[in-house]
Parts: structure tokens; sequence; C-alpha cells
């Protein structure tokens, strides 16, 4: 507080009053403004409550929520010349030069992803999505309800002119939302190249592609365009696209939930919006990679790229490292000595496997009527439906889990417990079903095992 003025309420907020900042200062004991800590933290305690909870208390919108009436109050200040538009970085940044950034007032193209009517058709294709994690469902969410205007151009870098000013390009968090449209019929645009070098298989050419012949190709209700394109070479890639189309997953960083992947949503909801069979169906969005629990950094020295990776583990040893790292949006963690114990496991699999095949003859023959045989075969089964409905949701941990040393473990327990041996026939159908159920993961122990097999 200034004196020798006193605080005038504006805002109620619930559990902090209509004096929130004085009453978060008293309950965090905050003496001065030297307690940076403790005002950082009461000032995201006020400004979120205050924001999403408040409700004013004076003036023309008294009554009503601070989140509904922001854009209303800033307008009218604006308006009335008692405000101006100012704007500075929430905190410091710095360039990949090392140098200070500032905000800069200039020209440039905004999508203005904060109409209501835009938001509640995203909204809707988010409820039809299937998100393999509530947290991530969650951040979509909240990402749809905050975000408003965001600069989708830049005049530097590399990257798609805005088509209807070219001097600026569409930048890149904002540019390829749809481009996964192109996948569908890329293959009849292309020879074998990506460089436009090659003869298009149905003999068109990059120039004749004009945005009325996209519209053909990608909109039902679209007329036929003027072009030199024969019929029947559109409507082959008109065909492609109704059949491919939609994506029925894309997966990502969690860093980009908040932007590209939002962004995704917005543009596949503008571009078919009476179409909802062409919004996405999926989005897996997954966290950042640790290495022996701690952030990868060259400096540190803590780091470890993929070709090394592969010379040292091989890369049957390095997916299934990956696998058992961690599936959740929470960071994996790549630990060198799983990956150790990761390759001695498949090296003992392999080799047991080479064993059974060289004694495969005094195994055990005839029907499998002893009461180890049944356990074993319901305990592959059931297994191997777990394992299953893991890889369905994408839970490679939890598949590798079950799937591998769960498995491993119900044959351990079989070989311990057949007092008149292991029989044949399930000897052979777990070391086959074991290669399938690993071939996601580890193709060549799939490979290994059937040679030998």
């Amino acid at each position: 507080m200034v004196l020798p003025f006193e605080p005038v309420p504006i805002v109620d907020v619930p559990d902090f009053g209509n004096l929130s900042a004085v009453t978060v200062c008293q309950q965090l004991k905050i003496q001065s403004q030297n307690d940076k800590e403790k005002l950082l933290e009461a000032k995201e305690k006020v400004y979120l409550k205050g924001f999403y909870d408040g409700v004013m208390l004076v003036g023309e919108y008294k009554g009503q929520k601070v989140q509904d009436v922001k854009k209303h109050v800033q307008k009218k200040m604006i308006d009335d010349n008692a405000a101006v538009i100012y704007m500075e970085p929430e905190k410091q940044v710095l360039s990949r030069s090392a140098d200070e950034c500032v905000v800069a007032l200039c020209d440039q193209w905004y999508l203005d992803y904060g109409q209501e009517s835009w938001k509640d058709m995203t909204r809707k294709s988010l409820q039809s999505m299937e998100m393999y994690s509530e947290e991530v469902r969650k951040n979509f969410q909240a990402t749809i309800q905050w975000l408003h205007e965001y600069a989708c151009s830049r005049i530097y870098g590399l990257g798609s002119r805005v088509p209807w000013d070219e001097q600026w390009l569409i930048e890149s968090l904002s540019d390829s939302t749809i481009y996964m449209a192109y996948y569908t019929v890329c293959h009849l645009l292309h020879c074998g190249t990506l460089d436009g070098s090659g003869k298009s298989p149905i003999n068109i050419t990059a120039k004749q592609l004009t945005p009325e012949v996209w519209d053909y190709i990608f909109f039902k209700e679209c007329k036929f365009p003027k072009t030199d394109i024969p019929r029947s070479s559109l409507n082959k890639l008109k065909r492609e696209f109704e059949y491919w189309y939609p994506m029925d997953l894309r997966t990502s960083g969690k860093d980009l939930v908040p932007n590209h992947l939002t962004y995704c949503l917005f543009n596949h909801c503008a571009i078919w919006p009476n179409e909802p069979q062409k919004w996405p169906r999926s989005m897996r969005a997954n966290g950042h990679l640790l290495l022996n629990s701690e952030k990868m950094s060259k400096s540190t020295g803590n780091f470890m790229a993929l070709y090394e990776a592969l010379d040292k583990f091989s890369a049957d040893g390095t997916r299934l490292t990956l696998a058992d790292s961690g599936d959740t949006v929470e960071d994996a963690n790549f630990m060198v000595s799983s990956a150790d114990a990761g390759i001695l496991r498949l090296y003992t699999f392999l080799e047991w496997t080479r064993e059974m095949i060289a004694i495969k003859a005094s195994l055990r023959n005839g029907p499998l009527n002893t009461f180890t045989d049944r356990v074993f075969v319901n305990e592959m089964y059931k297994k191997i439906e777990e394992t299953d409905v893991h890889y369905d949701r994408m839970m490679y941990k939890e598949a590798l889990r079950t799937g591998f040393f769960e498995y491993q473990a119900a044959r351990d327990r079989y070989r311990e417990l057949s007092v008149d041996g292991m029989h044949h026939d399930l000897v052979f159908l777990f070391i086959e079903t074991q290669a399938l159920i690993l071939s996601p993961i580890c193709q060549i122990g799939r490979a290994s095992c059937r040679e030998r097999v």
C-alpha cells in the first residue's frame, strides 16, 4: 500500500475477499518488496483466481465475472482515452545470440481464435477425440478457453507465404496444421522424390495445382475448377483424400498442446465446419526425454545422440529401453543401466530359444493334461490380452511389463513347476507369441526367433 492512500475494493475474489492483495500478503506474511519469492507466489494466486473467479464490484459491469468483461473494460478505457495499449515480455527473454528481446510495435496478421462460435466448434471436436490421457484433454480444454488473437505471420526465416500478403511468411506454429491432408494424395504427385524433380504418375505439375484445384480435391460440394488437368485425374485425387482422411492419430510433444496442436483442431474445424468426419480422431502427447534421471545437456556432458545409442545398445536395445522409459506426459527417463539389463534379457531369451530348438526332440509331447500346462496356457492368453489393450492405448511401458517381463516370469514358473518336463507345443507357442508380442518394439528379436524356430 502507498500511504496515505487506502486500497479501493473493485473485485471480489472467493477465499480472498474484496482486497485480495492485502489478504494474500497477510497470509504469506510478506513484509516488504524484498520478499521476491513470496510476492511472485502471491501474484500467481491473485491473478489466476481473480481472473477466473473474480466478480466486479463497481461500474457498469458490476456483478459480472472478470473473465467475461475484461475485453469490454479494456475497450471502454481505450475509447475514453483512459488507457493505452502497452506490451512487454512477461519476463526477460533472451535470443539464441544472447541478446535481450523487446516487444516491437509493427504490422502483423492475426488469427482470431477468440471467436466463441469457433471455440464452440473446436470444443465439439475435442469431445469426440481420443486423447489417451485426461491430463492432456484438460490442457486442450484450458488452451481453447484462454486462446484469443494469435500472430500467425513473420517477415524472415523459412516457411510458406501468406497467400493474401506475400511479404509475410506463415510462422511455424501456425503453419502445417492440416498438412496431413496432403499425405493422402502426395503419392500421385511425386515419383519417389519430394523435391519436385520426379514426374507425377498422373502427369500433374506443381503449377497446375491452383487454390481452386485444391478446393475441388478437399471439399465435397466444390464445383470442378477451370483447369487443364483431366477430370479423371482430379477425381482420382479427390477419391484418395475422401478414402484416407481424417487424420486418425497425431503424436507430438506436450509443449505443443498450448499452441500448434490446438491450432490444428481450430483450423480443421474452420476448413471443414460442416464435415465433422474430417476432424482429427486422436492425438497423443508425450513428455521430454531425460538421460539417467537428468535433463540432457551438451554443456554438462549428460547427452547421448541417437547414433551413439545405436552403437552402444543396438537398435533393439535402444527401442526396448525407450519403450520402458515412460508412457505418460511426464518426462521419460532413459537409464543406461536399464538398457544394459534389457539387452541381457533379450540375449538370454534368444539363447534359451536356441537351447529349446536343440533339445526339442526330448520335450514332452501328447495331450496338454497337467495342471501346470493349463495354468501356463491361461497365463499366456491373459498376458496377451492385457498387452493388446496397452498397445491400443500406446502405453508401451505397460505393454513391455505385461508382454515381456511378466510373460517371461510366467514361462519361468512353468519351467520350475513342470515335474514331468515342459510340453513341446507350449514351449514353441511361447517362443512364437513372445516374438510376436515384442515385434512392435524389437523387430530383430522376432526375426531371429523365426529363423531359429
